[in-house]
C-alpha cells in the first residue's frame, strides 16, 4: 500500500546546530485517513461521529486533522502493542 500526504516542515537550532525535523500533515480526507489507520472509510466517519478524531467539515467533505489522527494512531498502536504483550504473558502462565 503507498499513501502520498503533502508535509509542511519546520526546523529547529540546537545550542550544537543539530538540525531536527519535525513533520506536520495537513488535514487529510476520510479515505487517506482510512488508509493511515488501515480501517474502512466507513470506520473512520464513525470514529468522527463519536468524536475520537478532530476534524472539520467543508461542505460534504471531512477534513481530518493529520497531526490529531497521527497522535490517535500512536495511542492505538501502544495499545495493541500493550494488549499483545498481556496475551504472550497469559499464554506462558497457562491462562490462556
Amino acid at each position: 500500500m503507498s499513501l502520498t500526504v503533502p508535509a509542511s516542515h519546520s526546523f529547529l537550532t540546537t545550542d550544537e546546530q543539530n538540525v531536527d525535523l519535525f513533520l506536520t500533515l495537513p488535514e487529510l480526507t476520510v479515505s487517506q485517513a482510512a488508509q493511515i489507520l488501515d480501517l474502512p472509510e466507513d470506520g473512520i466517519l464513525e470514529l468522527l461521529k463519536i468524536g475520537v478524531l478532530e476534524h472539520r467539515q467543508d461542505g460534504t467533505q471531512h477534513l481530518i486533522n493529520g497531526d490529531k489522527l497521527l497522535e490517535y494512531k500512536q495511542r492505538r498502536d501502544r495499545g495493541r502493542a500493550m494488549l499483545d504483550e498481556m496475551a504472550r504473558e497469559d499464554q506462558k502462565m497457562g491462562f490462556y
